[in-house]
């Protein structure tokens, strides 16, 4: 214990490289799992004590404000035209690959400042807009709901969203490098100071302004600070200098990030669909009882996306170095461990589920039988085929992915509002697990398999080489 449970050790367990370069790409995998872990409990936890406090201090109407925020800043994510995300960590990861850091900072250069100026044209945008957007209509509120409350939410979100629109790429350069246990060290920081600033606001009753400003505000400045030792300490040589900026690099991760773009959109409507629909069609105070029913007996799909998500850059940086065995090696692993571990989770959640969210956010948030079996049904699907769309990522075939989520968020949306009055919240749950069913089972799988067997092909023509 003296040996191992010390500050050198825990160091080394982070830094020190493994010569094997598939045991490496596993050994950051799992830091990087592990970590991911730590950082779910402690949103675990947040949620835990936000939740409470938010729901009873602004009520079911404010919450569900808030909660629809959320989900139209995830929305706004997306005008970033796949310029980070999964575009960025392939480029990247393949020039890991390749060991070339020239065409590293190129990539990183181009999608920051592209990124700036996506982020100023939006910004200007809604300064001339922001008037004339009928803030009230959107969100379906009561006479209850302070106007001026609801503009200042709204217009402090907006600007929090631009600022810190070009470091979105952060994350993207961690994931790239296969370094995620750094960003998640970092989320933990930020997620630590979020919820030290929402039990001020709470214990001073403040608004829905403040409720942002103790959030996302704190967030931000965590963010900036995490992008001053990703450029200046860890990746220096990724400096986003302006005289790096390549409009070949910028065409090539539109080009890519444009099929990533149509999956991020489509899985908008798959994801965060489901608060509006239901403000809409049932009212925002119905909105709390989905989204909480949603965290808690979705977290095993959470978990799994987690502990295989690492895989997406390994599996980039080792087809460029036509590492083909590896890459069906961790396919099958990753596959057969989410099933083991997410299943039983999974139906342990679905038995605990009522009594949990009774004692979590009180009886008025308590979804009926339907709704958890439903969710779990919906859970189950994703667990399953969560190793299938890290792959198809870190390959780089987005369109067959693409194809599957855009059909499934059609499916969701379109059956969501069909089933929604006729059943409610259980007709909004049980949209999500058909239309996953039904789309993404037979086309992603589809997929894996023209994947498996071209690396068959591209094994069988590399053996003769190696051996003469």
């Amino acid at each position: 214990m003296r040996n191992y449970c010390n500050v050198s050790s825990l160091r080394s367990l982070f830094i020190k490289k493994i010569g094997d370069r598939g045991r490496e790409r596993y050994r950051r995998a799992g830091i990087t799992a592990s970590t991911s872990f730590i950082s779910k409990a402690l949103n675990i936890v947040i949620s835990f004590v936000s939740v409470p406090l938010t729901v009873h201090y602004l009520g079911a109407e404010r919450y569900g404000v808030w909660l629809v925020i959320s989900s139209l800043l995830t929305w706004m994510a997306m005008t970033d035209f796949g310029l980070a995300g999964n575009a960025l960590v392939n480029v990247l990861a393949e020039s890991d690959g390749k060991d070339d850091r020239n065409a590293a900072r190129e990539y990183a250069a181009s999608a920051f400042w592209a990124l700036s100026a996506i982020g100023l044209s939006i910004g200007l945008v809604f300064l001339a807009a922001f008037s004339w957007i009928p803030w009230r209509t959107v969100f379906n509120v009561s006479a209850a709901m302070p106007t001026n409350e609801l503009q200042q939410a709204c217009a402090l979100t907006l600007i929090l969203f631009v600022v810190g629109m070009p470091l979105s790429i952060l994350n993207s350069v961690y994931s790239a490098y296969q370094d995620g246990f750094v960003m998640n060290l970092w989320g933990i920081a930020s997620n630590t100071l979020a919820l030290v600033s929402l039990i001020i606001v709470t214990q001073f009753r403040g608004g829905l302004p403040y409720l942002v400003i103790a959030l996302s505000g704190t967030r931000a400045v965590v963010h900036f600070a995490n992008g001053f030792y990703l450029f200046f300490r860890r990746y220096p040589w990724l400096i986003p200098a302006p005289t790096a900026v390549r409009w070949t690099r910028i065409k090539r991760l539109l080009k890519l990030g444009g099929k990533y773009l149509v999956t991020q959109l489509a899985s908008l409507g798959i994801y965060q669909s489901q608060p509006m629909i239901i403000t809409q069609l049932l009212g925002p105070s119905q909105v709390v009882i989905f989204v909480v029913a949603q965290k808690i007996i979705t977290l095993p799909n959470d978990l799994v996306y987690m502990g295989t998500v690492p895989f997406i850059s390994a599996f980039s940086e080792a087809r460029a170095r036509h590492d083909w065995g590896w890459i069906k090696g961790a396919y099958r692993n990753s596959t057969l461990g989410a099933l083991a571990f997410g299943a039983p989770l999974t139906l342990a959640i679905a038995i605990a589920a009522k009594p949990l969210i009774r004692v979590w956010a009180g009886a008025e948030a308590v979804p009926g039988v339907s709704l958890i079996v439903w969710l779990s049904i919906y859970t189950l699907i994703g667990i399953a085929l969560m190793s299938a769309g890290q792959l198809m990522c870190g390959m780089e075939r987005v369109d067959a992915l693409a194809i599957s989520i855009t059909l499934c968020a059609l499916g969701v949306v379109g059956l969501g509002v069909l089933f929604a009055p006729w059943w409610g919240l259980t007709g909004v749950a049980a949209a999500m697990a058909v239309s996953k069913i039904l789309t993404f089972w037979p086309i992603q799988l589809y997929e894996v398999r023209r994947i498996l067997r071209d690396a068959n092909v591209q094994t069988a023509a590399v053996e003769p080489q190696l051996a003469v």
